[in-house]
């Protein structure tokens, strides 16, 4: 094996690690919302979405730029599967306005993130952040009869992100 190849296993394989609580919760989420057991699986999302928010957190704020892109190419699509299972959830629960909640604020995390000083991380932020801008997007279409979650939704989609303090 080259040692190239070598290294990019032990990367992935940390990141893996890394990410292991964060799979446990969701798998014990996704087998709690299969069972209909929605409050057990909203809080194993929930905990899904904090142990990944904080993984972002610390890797945005790291001094190596390819450690910061290689580890948001796995953090990112973790964040957006926690945020979607937990608004789906909320839908499940009938809880739109939590659902729609959990949805803008996701994307507005991808959104700010975009504004990261590193040009690669704000890339790979907004390439995911296109998935919660297609949920919201489906959210709206879904959801006509709840005007002011439409409303909030539709602003939310049409404001232009601001600068974050990533810079």
């Amino acid at each position: 094996m080259l040692q190239s190849e070598t290294a990019q296993n032990c990367t992935a394989e940390r990141y893996e690690h890394a990410l292991a609580p964060w799979q446990k919760a969701i798998t014990a989420g996704n087998c709690a919302f299969e069972n209909q057991s929605f409050y057990r699986a909203r809080d194993h999302y929930q905990s899904a979405l904090y142990l990944v928010s904080n993984l972002i957190s610390h890797f945005t704020h790291q001094y190596d730029r390819q450690l910061q892109e290689e580890a948001l190419m796995h953090c990112c699509p973790a964040l957006v599967v926690a945020a979607h299972n937990l608004a789906d959830c909320y839908l499940a629960m009938t809880l739109p306005h939590k659902a729609c909640e959990q949805l803008i604020a996701v994307h507005q995390q991808l959104a700010q993130l975009g504004d990261h000083a590193n040009p690669q991380v704000g890339s790979i932020a907004m390439r995911h952040g296109m998935r919660t801008r297609t949920e919201l997007m489906h959210f709206i279409a879904n959801h006509q009869a709840h005007k002011n979650l439409v409303s909030w939704a539709t602003s939310v989609l049409n404001t232009p992100h601001s600068a974050h303090p990533y810079h």
